[in-house]
């Protein structure tokens, strides 16, 4: 595939990310930041032992709460990033090999295949969606797991509230 071809559908994949940037700033949802802005702190609050967790006063508990629950929305909205982009390339693939399938011999999952890697279009997309799978099984769960953390200290919070009347 020459590079002007790949740059087309890297530029294609970028304008259908700005469209639906757009489209989340259209319902309320702020501009989207790869890089999360407390992660130090969020890291710190993660890896803090048990003990320390006890000694936080309310105040504490409640921000850190917050960041974490911010760090959960911020993991959740880049996995429905790549997810995104995932369907779109699995789509296009789709459109580029579904009247070439059918000239390649073999099960039918590996007809697709053979077509997809015989096309340079879809061999460039096949890596963006490998890509894009890999970077959703990194953080698959992590947005579920840190809100899990933002609750042990919204809790905490609350059983620290309840004892001092």
């Amino acid at each position: 595939m020459d590079q002007q071809n790949k740059h087309a559908l890297i530029d294609k994949m970028d304008r259908i990310d700005t469209i639906l940037d757009e489209y989340e700033g259209s319902i309320g949802l702020g501009t989207y930041q790869s890089e999360f802005p407390n992660s130090n702190t969020a890291y710190a609050y993660m890896n803090m032992s048990r003990d320390q967790i006890e000694k936080m006063d309310i105040e504490g508990c409640a921000e850190a709460a917050y960041i974490l629950g911010s760090l959960s929305f911020h993991l959740q909205r880049s996995i429905n990033r790549e997810t995104a982009r995932l369907n779109w390339a699995k789509s296009t693939i789709k459109e580029i090999i579904c009247k070439k399938s059918a000239q390649y011999t073999g099960a039918w999952g590996n007809q697709d295949m053979q077509a997809t890697l015989d096309n340079d279009a879809s061999r460039k997309l096949h890596e963006i969606q490998k890509y894009c799978q890999q970077r959703i099984d990194r953080l698959t769960y992590l947005a579920t797991s840190t809100k899990n953390m933002s609750d042990l200290f919204i809790n905490l919070q609350r059983a620290k509230v309840a004892n001092n009347g």
